[in-house]
């Protein structure tokens, strides 16, 4: 072999090896062909539309409007989560912020998910997208100055601003009145109680309760030890005698002898009872389930031209 056809070998192997693709990494991510898809959604009808609007939703109502009115298929089959909570978004006129952490940061969240359902509401599609989504840790959705935001309700709690809102409840702190006959011809109820009207704070205490109950009980509970070690502020003064909770309308200051409010403190929501209002402050998707969300806007009609989203 002469000197210059070796050296026309060994520039051939060098190109070849420089032009060679690298080995697959067990921490590689997965190349376009193999990664999961996003899976199809579609919107196959709505319930009401409107004959104008932009193709982007910009207020909270119009937000609801696209959740509430518009009907969709959605088929995902081993899809990345994350892609398919994107599409979701950009199908229906969307801006979106995902909260879900990556699989980096949380092993325990679905790689992949299945779903197939047909012509439901994108409020039903949605619930269903983030239950596939969740891990160990219930997820959640909020709106927030016409933006849709998923992710586990912790995240949700802790990243996203609280929001105050001072709630009027006059109309429900008035209990009917009772028709009873005179004291003369029946005293006492057939259960042997006197009754009488309850007053505003003691029928406020119960409807604080029923809050506190009923909407993302989770919410309202004490920090827990486990929080604490990781590093997550109390809420609760450690002053207070009451520990951040007090349901008990009849309850009072032993010292001021003046009645105690009527609240509750907990991990990622307050609650108040003051006057004829309830103040709260909480995450949008705690108080979502309050007072709801401002009223629907139906969505253009030409959102029913143009809605496939997939690969």
């Amino acid at each position: 072999m002469t000197p210059n056809s070796i050296s026309a070998t060994v520039v051939a192997a060098v190109a070849a090896w420089a032009l060679a693709p690298a080995p697959a990494r067990a921490n590689d991510p997965p190349s376009k062909a193999n990664a999961p898809s996003t899976g199809s959604i579609r919107i196959v009808g709505a319930d009401r539309t409107s004959p104008t609007g932009g193709r982007w939703a910009e207020t909270d109502a119009e937000v609801h409007g696209r959740l509430a009115f518009l009907r969709l298929d959605l088929f995902c089959d081993g899809s990345d989560p994350r892609r398919a909570r994107r599409a979701f978004a950009d199908t229906l006129g969307l801006n979106f912020i995902d909260h879900f952490p990556r699989l980096s940061q949380d092993a325990a969240i679905p790689t992949e998910i299945s779903l197939s359902v047909r012509n439901v509401t994108a409020s039903e599609a949605l619930e269903l997208l983030i239950d596939a989504s969740s891990g160990t840790q219930r997820g959640a959705w909020q709106v927030r100055d016409g933006i849709l935001e998923m992710g586990p309700r912790p995240t949700l709690a802790r990243r996203t601003r609280p929001i105050t809102r001072v709630i009027d409840v006059t109309d429900q702190l008035l209990e009917a009145p009772y028709f009873m006959p005179s004291p003369e011809e029946n005293p006492l109820t057939p259960d042997g109680v006197t009754r009488s009207r309850r007053s505003p704070r003691e029928v406020g205490a119960d409807l604080v309760e029923s809050i506190v109950n009923t909407v993302d009980p989770d919410a309202w509970h004490p920090v827990t030890e486990a929080e604490l070690a990781d590093g997550v502020v109390d809420p609760v003064d450690p002053r207070d005698p009451h520990r951040g909770r007090n349901l008990n309308p009849k309850a009072i200051d032993p010292i001021t002898r003046n009645p105690i409010p009527i609240y509750v403190q907990g991990r990622w929501a307050t609650i108040r009872l003051k006057s004829k209002a309830i103040v709260v402050r909480a995450p949008a998707f705690v108080l979502m389930g309050i007072e709801g969300l401002p009223k629907p806007v139906p969505p253009p009609a030409s959102m029913l031209e143009v809605s496939d989203a997939s690969d």
